[in-house]
């Protein structure tokens, strides 16, 4: 749903999701990304990214139109951020045919947007007790970006004061309808549910049901692929779990993964005529592939990483350092 992509550069710097949250979402999602903005703030690597998003003009300005144009404060007052993707009638994602929910959970006042709306004139309708705003001219109107000319049709809706959906036209109801009565999605298989719960400090989760999705590679045979990022007290945590059509398959997976792992120790080791500063970054990366560690047994595949907050905001710390010595681009203040 393309005419969402503006908003959500909007929020991305600054957002990310812990144990899933599904409440308000219909079921039947083939792909479901949550961000926990909470979390991922008061995280070492969180800070850091925020760091370097600060280098952004365009972000900046993004949050401030967000705070004049509809009173939301980007620091304080978006909580998470829920996008879910449905598959068409014949049962397959693909560009043409999907459809997409956005839940924006927060502090808002549905009348300060709906009187934005109604201000620049954008269409609208109503939905039960909602008014919807088209998607398109509203996002157009709150950044000043014009949507691609093959966008499809979609409805921002300020639902309460806690939550805004953003709905694909043919959605629209029936995202109101999941968000009136609490709906809680109930899609996810349980032990990809359970990876979830078992994250508390989890800010990034991403799960996609691969058997609907169109371009799909079939002789990989994944099913479903669920992915959890966070961070504990001391470390960067990562953790990916793909459920396959055969153990065979699953087999496969587990030893070509392990196979690019050794490659690239190989090609990481090579430091020759290298300055310190290329051959730290290459010990740094050669010690975040050495502690990616590849598992499960049957028809699963795993990867599990930790790896030191503090090396990764090092690593993120020297990206902010190029970013700054990039003509063109203003320093973090």
């Amino acid at each position: 749903m393309r005419p969402l992509s503006a908003l959500l550069l909007l929020l991305s710097f600054n957002t990310a999701q812990a144990a899933l949250n599904t409440e308000s979402l219909p079921s039947g999602a083939a792909g479901i990304l949550g961000l926990d903005i909470a979390a991922f703030r008061s995280s070492k690597v969180g800070q850091a990214v925020e760091k370097l998003a600060g280098l952004k003009t365009k972000d900046l300005e993004a949050s401030r139109k967000l705070s004049e144009q509809l009173g939301i404060d980007s620091k304080k007052d978006l909580q998470d951020l829920v996008v879910a993707i449905y598959p068409g009638p014949d049962g397959k994602v693909a560009e043409k045919n999907a459809s997409a929910i956005v839940l924006i959970r927060g502090k808002f006042v549905p009348a300060t947007i709906d009187a934005f709306g109604a201000k620049n004139g954008i269409v609208s309708k109503t939905v039960g007790k909602h008014k919807a705003w088209e998607a398109s001219t509203f996002i157009e109107k709150v950044t000043g970006e014009k949507p691609k000319d093959n966008a499809k049709d979609a409805y921002i809706v300020a639902h309460s004061e806690n939550l805004v959906i953003i709905a694909s036209a043919e959605f629209l109801e029936r995202a109101l309808d999941a968000a009136d009565r609490h709906e809680k999605s109930t899609q996810l298989p349980a032990a990809v549910a359970s990876k979830f719960a078992a994250a508390p400090q989890g800010w990034f989760t991403l799960y996609a049901d691969a058997s609907k999705m169109q371009n799909a590679k079939e002789n990989v045979g994944a099913e479903d692929i669920s992915l959890v990022l966070g961070e504990n007290a001391t470390d960067l945590q990562l953790a990916i779990a793909a459920s396959f059509v055969t153990a065979e398959k699953a087999s496969t997976m587990r030893k070509q993964i392990k196979g690019l792992q050794a490659f690239a120790m190989i090609g990481l080791s090579a430091d020759d005529d290298k300055s310190p500063e290329e051959k730290e970054s290459l010990a740094l990366l050669s010690e975040l592939v050495q502690k990616v560690r590849i598992g499960g047994d049957g028809k699963l595949a795993t990867l599990d990483l930790n790896f030191p907050a503090d090396k990764a905001v090092k690593a993120i710390s020297r990206l902010i350092e190029k970013a700054q010595k990039t003509p063109g681009v203003p320093a973090a203040k």
